[in-house]
């Protein structure tokens, strides 16, 4: 059950992203909810963090976009990885693990997207990517990460309701 919830909201979250979101604007850099979704669901009580859910939200996102599928899939894969490694490892402060992850998730993505436009004749100067589209975007996705994640939590605490029961 909690597999199917994770799936729908990374299905909602990647329709927002490619048609409602891309108004919202900082600079160049704009609101990457499919990773916030990813990382507070992953971080649940009551949930496994599993990398596995990076590969699904980057196919999501990959076949929206105009970026290669293995692209955005290697991007959303690491983070939720690193998502896993920290919580299960390191850190059982949810709120820094999340901080974290989506500090470095973000970056990961952008890099590999500036690597794939670097190599494919379409170079962008890395500092005007880095303060055009990567900060304007990091720090929209930290404006957003306590309002997604109170969000997320009270799915995830309807979802458990009936499993308690």
């Amino acid at each position: 059950m909690r597999t199917f919830v994770a799936l729908l909201l990374l299905l909602g979250a990647t329709l927002l992203q490619v048609t409602l979101l891309p108004r919202i604007r900082l600079l160049q850099g704009q609101v990457d909810l499919v990773l916030l979704v990813l990382l507070t669901w992953m971080m649940q009580e009551d949930n496994r963090p599993d990398w596995r859910l990076g590969l699904v939200a980057g196919l999501m996102v990959g076949y929206s976009s105009a970026l290669p599928d293995l692209l955005l899939m290697a991007g959303y894969t690491l983070a939720a990885g690193l998502c896993q490694l920290l919580h299960r490892r390191i850190w059982q402060v949810r709120l820094l693990t999340l901080v974290t992850s989506l500090l470095v998730g973000t970056l990961a993505v952008h890099l590999l997207t500036l690597g794939y436009l670097w190599l494919s004749d379409n170079p962008i100067r890395l500092g005007d990517a880095f303060n055009l589209v990567t900060l304007p975007t990091l720090l929209l996705n930290l404006i957003l990460l306590l309002p997604i994640n109170a969000l997320i939590t009270e799915i995830n605490k309807m979802v458990a309701a009936p499993a308690n029961s």
